[in-house]
């Protein structure tokens, strides 16, 4: 007896410090690894089904790829599937980790911000619920960054009050916690709220304070040398200013912030302008515009937003994997019941039909929610582009083509004036430079916001044909209309015009035609568009559908139309759009 006892608590022990040695051989999130050495962890924890190693392994894999490429699919990806495992263990604080590095990301997008909201207020209630101050304070500056930065500043004196109370209130918290991580965060908000509101000399003063407690080449020190920029820009102390943000921009390349980089890019471009250096000006409008392309038309960007759907289609499908499962138990205990009582027989099929109706009802719910948020999720993308080209078509016409308007008309007055030998020699010369400039500034602008749409859906395509024949002369184009044009509402036109610049862009660069027709056929049911070209055409089933195919499709998808390609090598393309005429006219 004694030695059956001594054997017992041998196992036990054996058990106990396997147990521990398990626990110890977790890699922890301060660990660095390659993605090959992670890959490998995921295998070994995906063979012994542990949980727990996956959460860790897949939330380290989000946070190399975050290091690398910050904003990139396989990175929330990773987030998610990390999440989903501690949310499966019931480990709600690493779940909490991991939504808010997803959040963090988020945070810093015109489109997907609100959903960051939602993950950052979840987390708050919880942890005030605990009364964790630390995670308190972290979460409040989360939410004042987004207050400030990306909610519309349009507040009343009231609304800015409550906000500086809270931002003050959030600095004291720090400042009793002792984290100067949090501290140093606080002071960059601050004084960015400040400098909203035009408080120039107190902002500077906490900028300096975050800017002091900054890491060099991290995301607070390229914030607080942006903002400032930006101060020392209002204060027209204009050679600091270019400074300051041209270190910034340094910064931004190395972080691969595609986001920053253009609001970096336009506060140069205006600091160029106000010291009438044009070409420095010019240069720094195209590469804010380079940059908005990038950012809002990068096919990484756009799959890591879709990442939101994706996310909650694999939560859908986790929760029906569920119910079958429930169902399969529900059908076993069935079978037995109908071998005991052959009574109940009819009550245990009707039982199983009921929960098998409720199944599919609740697949037609997921299904519809699963359609909603793509729907939500494209119209927000479509949103976010056209605002931020408009923003910036705005300030390339009120700013850059003002101040080159302003110096043609100085130098058309001063050619009365001087010498004959120096207007030919300079005047006349620089007068021309100045035509180009303003042409290419207005071109840019007109791309950005075509605001011919506003005259009507004909005149603005047959507008936009004539801008590219211009640029093509050893290209014939060709426009018709037919039927009667009815008065369509703006979104639609306004897609469907993307839609054809896109197709007449892609005629020009790679079909290498010498004819594009572009036809318009207003009917009954619907509004037809037909673009059509003689080029080298292309071979439709070896050719992938990439970022303009895409981007194409679900424009025409989103407007409930439908796209139809046409192509041969060497026989040309043809591309046929259609949009039903009650999803595209005003009512």
């Amino acid at each position: 007896m004694n030695l059956f006892r001594k054997c017992l608590s041998l196992i036990v022990a054996s058990l106990l410090l396997s147990a521990v040695w398990a626990e110890n051989n977790y890699p922890t999130l301060n660990d660095r690894y390659s993605p090959k050495q992670i890959d490998s962890l995921i295998k070994v924890f995906e063979a012994k089904k542990d949980k727990k190693g996956l959460a860790i392994t897949h939330e380290l894999k989000g946070i190399f790829f975050q290091n690398i490429y910050f904003y990139s699919s396989v990175t929330f990806t990773n987030f998610f599937i990390s999440s989903q495992y501690y949310l499966e263990l019931n480990d709600k604080e690493g779940a909490f980790r991991v939504k808010k590095r997803i959040a963090d990301l988020y945070s810093v997008d015109d489109v997907m911000y609100k959903i960051a909201v939602g993950y950052y207020q979840e987390a708050l209630k919880y942890f005030e619920k605990k009364g964790d101050e630390a995670k308190i304070a972290a979460y409040n500056l989360d939410l004042l960054n987004i207050a400030i930065n990306k909610d519309s500043f349009e507040r009343t004196e009231k609304r800015v009050d409550s906000l500086e109370q809270k931002l003050q209130t959030t600095i004291k918290l720090c400042k009793k916690l002792k984290d100067q991580r949090y501290l140093t965060y606080a002071y960059n908000l601050y004084g960015s709220f400040l400098l909203q509101v035009n408080r120039l000399e107190l902002a500077e003063r906490y900028i300096d304070l975050s800017l002091q407690r900054s890491e060099p080449k991290t995301q607070l020190e390229l914030l607080n040398l942006y903002h400032k920029g930006q101060i020392k820009k209002r204060k027209n102390d204009i050679p600091e200013a270019i400074e300051l943000l041209r270190r910034s921009e340094l910064i931004a390349e190395i972080r691969n912030n595609k986001y920053l980089m253009q609001r970096i890019c336009q506060a140069l471009a205006e600091c160029y302008t106000a010291l009438n250096n044009f070409p420095k000006a010019t240069e720094y409008w195209q590469k804010t515009y380079l940059s908005i392309n990038r950012y809002y038309n990068s096919g990484e960007t756009q799959l890591a937003r879709t990442e939101v759907v994706n996310s909650d289609l694999r939560f859908a499908n986790m929760q029906q994997a569920l119910i079958e499962q429930k169902n399969q138990t529900s059908e076993m205990w069935n079978y037995v019941l109908i071998l005991a009582l052959v009574l109940l027989f009819v009550s245990a099929i009707s039982i199983r039909n009921v929960m098998k109706a409720n199944m599919q009802r609740r697949d037609l719910a997921n299904q519809r929610k699963i359609t909603t948020l793509e729907l939500k999720s494209m119209k927000s993308l479509i949103d976010g582009q056209e605002k931020e080209r408009n923003r910036v078509a705005k300030d390339l016409h009120d700013g850059l083509g003002a101040h080159l308007s302003s110096i043609k008309l100085f130098i058309e007055n001063q050619k009365d004036k001087s010498d004959p030998a120096i207007q030919q020699q300079l005047l006349e010369p620089l007068a021309k430079s100045i035509d180009e400039a303003c042409l290419e500034t207005r071109n840019i602008s007109h791309d950005l916001r075509p605001f011919s749409l506003k005259y009507g859906f004909n005149t603005a395509l047959g507008d936009l044909v004539k801008k590219v024949q211009n640029a093509l002369p050893g290209v014939e184009l060709i426009f018709a209309s037919y039927g009667e044009e009815p008065v369509i509402r703006e979104e639609v036109a306004l897609m469907v015009y993307r839609v054809v610049q896109e197709l007449l862009n892609n005629a020009a660069k790679y079909a290498k035609a010498k004819q594009i027709t572009v036809q318009i056929f207003y009917e009954t049911q619907q509004i037809s568009v037909h673009v059509e070209d003689d080029g080298q055409g292309f071979d439709l089933n070896g050719v992938k559908e990439g970022n303009g195919l895409g981007n194409i499709r679900s424009r025409i998808d989103y407007l409930g139309g439908q796209v139809i390609w046409q192509a041969a090598p060497d026989q040309g393309t043809a591309v046929i759009i259609s949009v039903p005429l009650q999803n595209g006219v005003k009512t």
